[in-house]
């Protein structure tokens, strides 16, 4: 799977280092138990204002000159309150709540008709596999049985050779890496064929600094407990427990301390790096990787990209000085815990505690109705899509975006021809790459086939792990094969049910789900103002994004290759580092500032989308000037940049805003609320903003790439 930058605040609530050719699917948060739906569930704010633009949401009594956002959204603020099984409340996440709501009404319609649906149809699968999460007696009297015989082929483990050969077998069981993992994608430096990629292990905790800081003590402590509780609940003897436990943490720690940074993620030429199977065999010595590839029926007689190196080295070192018991002992471990979520619900209470340690005591998981759905949607994200576009998407609002789309494109691609600092052959460059990258909307051409998977109504973890197998030989098997693309495939990123919208540098092309053609993005019924500077500035956004510190460095073709001058690179840089310099300066909380370098593509993007949005506005007001006038007492312009500050209105749980700012290059809602502003002309003109308030910025600060 590919990965893309994302629009979106990501506020899950742990998160592994999956392959990183797609994005991290699973969390603790999706863990079910039975719990009754409440209703702390919905958000003061959902009651009281509108999901979209509106006045009523700011504080006229705040001089715009000194707090914009709070002038914006003010009362929203004051009166939106985080429900106890959320993290954050934003317009993001209300949506959300409704896209689940009318997902959760899909489902009851699928149960209802499931039984009597064609075998393998959406119908089938989705209300067969929600029915079986929802089966609560019978996961309580199974308890860990489901996963006893893959604890089993652990156990037996007796050798390194079995050991290779069982984590081979494993993985096509399972989609995150355990120890390591083999897939197969396209080559980033030619995107016209399939190569295989090898990652580490992923990691249990949500930040490096949770291993790592000594300020992260008590985490570490709830962690250790967290373990524990679970292995006992699997079957361990209390001491046993505590014993793994100490050595998991210990093992997963080693790795953390290697593994690149967030903000060195963002570098493809620092994660990337092409060996021939002779080196990566000599890179884990401890694992016979001939084997193991023979096992997944892959040449080796290649090359292969290897993710994040550092993290291997580490792995492999761990696989030689630790016990072949400690060895099992960890891979048990990483068997449990990326399955407990379809086992018995006694694994809740445990995990809990562990959430309310890292995100306080007020915190409850959501409804298991909720949870189980979004199982459904990470795992059949296409037939529980394809049920959600017939019953809700508009071709109406499609069209209408599309609109938006061309006139914003058109305006990106008019700055880039007239560009004054760029050099004629990496202008001519940037040119080819605009005209080229596509732009879909709402769902695929081609659905992903899931008909041959057999889902059964009385076997929950059976179906996911068929289901895993299904998708997982289906992308090994892509390799030697032409490469074809699965479009609005990516679970809580680009699938149709997902609120969000993606740029992926591997194809120069942007996806926008149809989900995320509604408030508050999108009202078709709201003024050119509000259209424009919201999912308008979400378009030259994503547009953006192929042209930011990370987008520029892939070609029209989505090739990762170099195609600026030196010259040009250096003044791109000398620019984008205003924006990092803008962004350290941030402070999120008392102490913790955001990371201007992992951010530096997001403000990059927000930069462009705002202004984009604003020049499409006023070039709206020329062709029809009788739309240029006051709307409550605001001008199109003024409404623009309130719009926009609306949308990042959000108030997010602590702990989880710690998380978000050491690894998320999205940064919090009240930064990009106004950031983008204060590089935009038209911002300080429409609120008369001048040298001297607190707002201001001056001309010397400001970025102008595109």
């Amino acid at each position: 799977m590919k990965k893309s930058k994302q629009f979106r605040l990501s506020p899950w609530l742990t998160s592994s280092m999956a392959l990183l050719l797609g994005i991290c699917t699973t969390s603790c948060s999706i863990a079910v138990s039975d719990q009754p739906k409440s209703k702390a569930s919905e958000p003061v704010s959902q009651q009281q204002f509108p999901l979209g633009f509106s006045v009523e949401k700011m504080d006229t009594t705040v001089d715009p000159k000194k707090d914009f956002h709070r002038f914006a959204a003010g009362k929203w603020l004051d009166a939106a309150k985080i429900p106890p099984d959320q993290l954050s409340v934003s317009g993001f996440e209300l949506r959300r709540v409704q896209v689940s709501q009318q997902l959760d009404q899909i489902t009851q319609e699928a149960v209802a008709q499931s039984t009597k649906a064609a075998k393998g149809s959406p119908l089938q699968q989705v209300g067969d596999l929600y029915t079986s999460g929802m089966d609560v007696k019978r996961l309580e009297s199974l308890r860990v049985s489901p996963i006893k015989p893959l604890f089993d082929r652990v156990g037996a483990i007796n050798s390194s050779q079995q050991l290779t050969k069982t984590l081979a077998q494993l993985q096509i069981t399972f989609s995150n890496p355990i120890i390591v993992q083999v897939g197969v994608s396209p080559d980033r430096q030619n995107n016209k064929i399939n190569t295989i990629y090898l990652a580490g292990s992923s990691l249990s905790l949500p930040t490096q600094e949770d291993y790592l800081s000594a300020n992260r003590d008590a985490i570490r402590k709830a962690y250790l407990d967290y373990v524990t509780a679970t292995l006992t609940i699997a079957g361990n003897f209390p001491e046993e427990a505590i014993s793994a436990a100490k050595k998991i943490l210990e093992i997963e720690t080693r790795i953390a301390s290697k593994q690149l940074t967030p903000a060195e993620q963002r570098d493809p030429n620092r994660i990337y790096k092409k060996m021939s199977f002779a080196q990566i065999q000599a890179l884990l010595s401890n694992l016979d990787m001939k084997l193991y590839f023979q096992e997944l029926r892959l040449p080796t007689n290649g090359n292969v990209v290897v993710v994040d190196a550092g993290s291997l080295v580490e792995i492999n070192r761990i696989l030689k000085e630790y016990p072949l018991n400690d060895i099992k002992t960890y891979l048990r471990w990483g068997l449990l815990n990326q399955n407990i979520a379809y086992l018995t619900p006694a694994f809740d209470k445990p995990l809990l505690a562990l959430n309310k340690a890292y995100y306080g005591k007020e915190f409850e998981f959501e409804p298991r109705n909720k949870r189980v759905i979004d199982i459904v949607s990470e795992k059949y994200g296409h037939p529980l899509s394809q049920l959600y576009v017939k019953k809700y998407f508009s071709p109406e609002a499609k069209k209408q975006v599309e609109g938006i789309i061309q006139q914003i494109k058109t305006l990106f691609r008019a700055r880039l021809a007239a560009n004054k600092w760029l050099t004629d052959a990496t202008r001519k460059s940037a040119l080819e790459k605009i005209d080229r990258m596509v732009i879909k909307v709402g769902y695929p051409e081609k659905w992903i086939d899931y008909s041959s998977v057999d889902i059964r109504r009385d076997d929950f973890f059976g179906n996911v792990i068929r289901t895993n197998e299904f998708l997982n030989r289906r992308d090994l098997s892509q390799f030697g094969k032409p490469v074809t693309r699965d479009e609005f495939s990516v679970p809580r990123y680009t699938l149709p049910i997902v609120i969000n919208a993606g740029y992926n540098p591997g194809i120069n092309g942007i996806e926008i789900p149809a989900a995320f053609l509604q408030q508050p993005f999108f009202d078709p019924k709201a003024d050119a103002a509000v259209n424009f500077c919201t999912m308008g500035a979400v378009i030259g956004h994503e547009i953006t994004h192929g042209f930011d510190s990370q987008g520029r460095l892939y070609n029209a073709q989505g090739n990762l290759q170099n195609w600026w001058t030196e010259e040009d690179a250096g003044k791109f840089v000398a620019q984008a580092d205003k924006l990092v310099k803008q962004a350290d300066a941030f402070e999120v909380l008392p102490g913790v500032r955001l990371n201007g370098k992992l951010t530096v593509g997001e403000n990059l993007a927000d930069v462009g989308g705002v202004s984009l949005a604003y020049q499409a506005l006023e070039q709206y007001l020329q062709k029809n000037p009788q739309a240029n006038q006051k709307i409550n007492g605001y001008t199109p312009q003024q409404r623009c940049f309130i719009a926009w500050s609306q949308l990042w209105a959000t108030k997010e749980n602590e702990g989880a805003l710690r998380q978000n700012t050491a690894t998320d290059g999205h940064p919090v809602g009240a930064y990009r609320g106004i950031a983008p502003f204060q590089h935009e002309d038209g911002f300080f003109k429409a609120f008369d903003i001048k040298p001297g308030d607190p707002l201001w910025r001056d001309e010397k600060d400001r970025v102008k790439i595109w």
